[in-house]
């Protein structure tokens, strides 16, 4: 089957109700931790209640855009998708230090090669070179999605790299190019944290104790106000000046978990309704997620 005839097919499947697009803060794989984090704690039942709300929709797939999968194509503006076979590939285990249990996570989920081939089909149209891979998913995704309770779902699940770069406008348009997914019965899910300061998380001891650092709060409310409160005119305009703010680099001093966010409002299109689904913060990181529809 052709490229074209695949995404004509794929196209015609959707259930004609537009998806909503979320972004979630995934932490490290002690967030698996029931002892740490127990069902009733709040950052473990808010991403609960984000699991349950995605499963209720009974998406045809999701595609994830996770901070820990940077491109390296070798091709400037490239992307990587995964999914090149339809079997799922070994979970990488991305994270250094945490008890060997940790390193034995499963995560039981589907893969769905023609899902894959419509991602890249979109980028190609709109002139951004992609490869199409077989890689497994990082803890950006499983971690996240297995405390969401989204294991074993029936529903395959597809891993979008970012870009090669720091670019704010062009992780946007990113978001962009995907939007169409969304009235495909397709769920996007942009996968980093509100705010990432790992160097101060744990030069500080552990992670839950400590007084929250004075950046946390300022640029969590920075990202309110782009994502939430801003004009739908002024909306895109507004996630490219977080550049510009004056906590952007205690905040995140590298923009990986970030830039997940500005594809998720990419996608979402600058006049979504956006929901607030968790707040939290730790330290020096913040766990905001939000619903975007």
């Amino acid at each position: 089957m052709s490229a074209s005839t695949t995404e004509t097919a794929l196209e015609q499947s959707g259930n004609g109700h537009r998806m909503p697009v979320y972004f979630v803060s995934h932490g490290g794989p002690n967030l698996l931790d029931d002892t740490e984090y127990p069902a009733g704690q709040p950052i473990a039942r808010g991403l609960r209640q984000i699991g349950d709300d995605i499963r209720a929709l009974n998406p045809r797939g999701i595609v994830v855009i996770s901070g820990h999968w940077e491109s390296n194509s070798g091709t400037r503006g490239g992307l990587q998708v995964n999914g090149l076979s339809a079997t799922p590939q070994p979970l990488i285990y991305d994270f250094y230090g945490f008890p060997p249990h940790m390193y034995r996570e499963t995560f039981e989920h589907k893969v769905d090669p023609k899902l894959t081939q419509q991602v890249a089909c979109l980028f190609a149209k709109a002139g951004v070179p992609i490869d199409t891979v077989d890689r497994g998913l990082d803890h950006g995704v499983w971690v996240v999605l297995k405390k969401a309770g989204l294991a074993g779902s029936a529903f395959p699940i597809v891993q979008l790299s970012l870009l090669g770069t720091e670019s704010m406008d062009d992780h946007l348009r990113m978001g962009e190019i995907l939007a169409p997914l969304r009235d495909q019965s397709i769920v996007i899910v942009g996968s980093g944290m509100a705010v990432h300061n790992l160097r101060d998380l744990f030069g500080s001891g552990p992670s839950s104790g400590g007084a929250i650092r004075p950046y946390v709060k300022p640029f969590d409310m920075e990202v309110d106000r782009a994502v939430i409160e801003s004009a739908p005119d002024a909306r895109r305009a507004a996630m490219v000046a977080l550049a510009s703010s004056d906590n952007l680099r205690k905040a995140h001093p590298t923009l990986e978990h970030l830039l997940p966010l500005h594809v998720a409002v990419g996608a979402a299109g600058y006049q979504a309704n956006t929901k607030k689904m968790l707040e939290a913060y730790q330290l020096s990181v913040s766990w905001s997620c939000y619903k975007m529809e």
